[in-house]
C-alpha cells in the first residue's frame, strides 16, 4: 500500500472515530431487545473499533464493526464503514448490496437505486439479481407521489335496542309517572351495515417527509324491522401533515402537526338530520421509542336540519399518550373536554370524555382490541318541563380480527355494550351489539405526479 493510501486509511478511521458516538440518531430500533446483549454487542463493536486504529484496512473487521452496527440499528455508521470499504476494495458486489439496502431501509432512494443497479454490472448469481430488483421495485412504488386505497365492507348487528326504547316501565315527567308502553321499550332487530373507504395520500417531496390525506367515507345502516332508524353518512376530511425539526434537547422527537379540515353529513330514514364543518390542529411528538404524545384543539359547526335550536358551535381540547410494550401491546389514553353553544340555552352544554384502548397481535393472521370510554355531560339551562339535564355514557368493547393469508380479507367479531345514564328519564338508553363485518382492503393503486 501507497503511503498517501495509508494516510488517507487512517484519516478516514479517525474521521469514523471522531464521529462514532456523535452519528445521526434517525435510524432503526435495535434487532435485539435484551440489555444484556445489547451491551455485549456495544463492547465487542467497541473492541473491533479499538484494533481498526492499528489496522485500518482489515475488511475482516470492517464488516464486522458494520454488521455489529446493523444489529444496534446504527444504519448510518455500517454505511460509513461499508463505503470506506469501498474505497479499498472498489470490486464488491455484496458490499454495493448491502449499501442499497441499508440505504433503502432509511428511505434514502437514491443512493440505494445507485448502488443496486451498480450490483448489475459485477454478473451476480440469479437469485442476487431477483433481489435487487425486488428492492428497485420496492423504491418504484415508495416514489410515487399518490397512494389510492379502497376499502368496502359488509356486515350483520344484532341490536338490543334497535328502535332507541326507554329502559324503564315507569317515568316521570313535570312530575306526574307515566307508564311506558311495550312499543316505546327496547326492541332487537339484525341491521345490515355497509361502508366504504377512500383514502389519497400525496407525498409531498418535502426534505422532512411532509404529505397530505384525503378521505371519503360512506356509511349505511339498515334495521331489519325498524326502517325508520335508517342511518345514513357521508363524510370527508383533508390533512396537512408538517413534519417538524426535531430539538435534541426538545421532550418530544420526532415531533409533527397536523391541520384537518372535515364534515360530514348523517340522514335519518332517507332525510337530513345533522351536518358539521370541523378544523383540527393536532400536535404529536415522541417522548420514547415506545411513547407517543399528542394534544391540539378543534372547532366544528353543527346544523341540526330538523330542530334548529340544536345548532351551533363546539370548540374543544384533546389529550393522547400511546405506549407500545416489549411484546407490541399498544395502550392508548384519550381525554377530550367540549363546550357546545346551542342556539337554546337548554342544549348548550360542556363534556369531558376519557377512553383506553388495548390493542395486540395474536399470532400473525388475529389481531385483539378492548376499549372502555366514559363521557358526562351537563347542560347549562333545565329542559322545558323535563327540568335538569345531566347525561353519563359508559360503553365498553371487545374487538377480534382476523386477515387472510392474502392479506386482502379483513374480518372483525365485536361486542359493544353502552349505556347512557340521564337525569331525565326518557334519555335513559342501554344497548347490546354483536357484530360481523368483512372487508376487502386491497383495492389499492400508486400513481406517478
Amino acid at each position: 500500500m501507497s503511503k498517501l493510501l495509508k494516510h488517507i486509511c487512517y484519516f478516514l478511521v479517525t474521521c469514523l472515530l471522531l464521529t462514532h458516538n456523535n452519528l445521526l440518531t434517525d435510524n432503526v430500533s435495535p434487532a435485539i431487545t435484551d440489555p444484556d446483549q445489547l451491551k455485549a454487542v456495544e463492547t465487542e463493536r467497541q473492541t473491533i473499533f479499538n484494533s481498526l486504529i492499528d489496522d485500518p484496512t482489515n475488511l475482516d473487521n470492517l464488516f464486522k464493526y458494520a454488521n455489529l452496527s446493523i444489529i444496534l440499528g446504527d444504519l448510518e455508521a455500517a454505511i460509513s464503514v461499508f463505503e470506506q470499504m469501498l474505497i479499498y476494495e472498489p470490486d464488491l458486489p455484496r458490499i454495493r448490496l448491502e449499501l442499497g439496502v441499508l440505504y433503502f431501509r432509511l428511505n434514502a432512494y437514491p443512493a440505494a437505486k445507485l448502488y443496486l443497479n451498480s450490483v448489475k454490472k459485477y454478473n451476480p448469481p440469479e437469485e442476487v439479481v431477483k433481489k435487487v430488483d425486488n428492492f428497485l421495485e420496492s423504491i418504484v412504488e415508495a416514489e410515487k407521489d399518490y397512494l389510492h386505497q379502497h376499502i368496502v365492507s359488509i356486515g350483520l348487528t344484532r341490536s338490543s335496542n334497535a328502535n332507541s326504547g326507554i329502559d324503564d316501565d315507569i317515568i316521570e315527567i313535570a312530575g306526574f309517572p307515566l307508564t311506558v308502553p311495550d312499543s316505546s321499550k327496547p326492541q332487537g332487530d339484525l341491521i345490515k351495515n355497509f361502508r366504504y373507504t377512500y383514502t389519497l395520500k400525496r407525498d409531498l417531496n418535502h426534505p422532512r417527509g411532509d404529505q397530505s390525506n384525503y378521505v371519503v367515507a360512506f356509511t349505511d345502516q339498515r334495521p331489519d324491522t325498524y326502517g325508520q332508524f335508517d342511518t345514513s353518512s357521508i363524510a370527508t376530511s383533508a390533512t396537512r401533515t408538517f413534519n417538524l425539526e426535531g430539538n435534541p434537547t426538545s421532550v418530544f422527537s420526532r415531533p409533527s402537526l397536523d391541520a384537518t379540515a372535515s364534515g360530514f353529513i348523517v340522514t335519518l330514514a332517507d332525510k337530513t338530520l345533522l351536518s358539521s364543518h370541523k378544523y383540527d390542529l393536532k400536535f404529536t411528538g415522541a417522548l420514547s421509542d415506545s411513547s407517543y404524545m399528542s394534544f391540539g384543539g378543534f372547532h366544528d359547526q353543527r346544523k341540526f336540519s330538523m330542530n334548529d335550536l340544536k345548532s351551533g358551535l363546539m370548540n374543544g381540547l384533546t389529550f393522547s399518550n400511546s405506549y407500545i410494550s416489549d411484546s407490541n401491546v399498544l395502550t392508548e389514553f384519550e381525554y377530550e373536554y367540549a363546550k357546545y353553544n346551542a342556539k337554546a340555552a337548554y342544549e348548550t352544554y360542556q363534556s369531558n370524555s376519557f377512553g383506553i384502548n388495548v390493542t395486540s397481535m395474536l399470532g400473525s393472521k388475529w389481531g385483539f382490541k378492548f376499549a372502555l370510554s366514559h363521557a358526562n355531560k351537563s347542560h347549562f339551562a333545565p329542559l322545558p318541563i323535563f327540568g335538569e339535564r345531566k347525561e353519563e355514557l359508559n360503553s365498553a368493547k371487545i374487538e377480534f380480527s382476523q386477515t387472510s393469508y392474502d392479506n386482502c380479507i379483513f374480518a372483525s367479531y365485536r361486542v359493544a355494550k353502552n349505556e347512557n345514564n340521564s337525569s331525565i328519564e326518557i334519555f335513559t338508553r342501554s344497548n347490546l351489539q354483536i357484530t360481523a363485518d368483512i372487508s376487502y382492503v386491497c383495492l389499492t393503486n400508486n400513481a406517478s405526479s
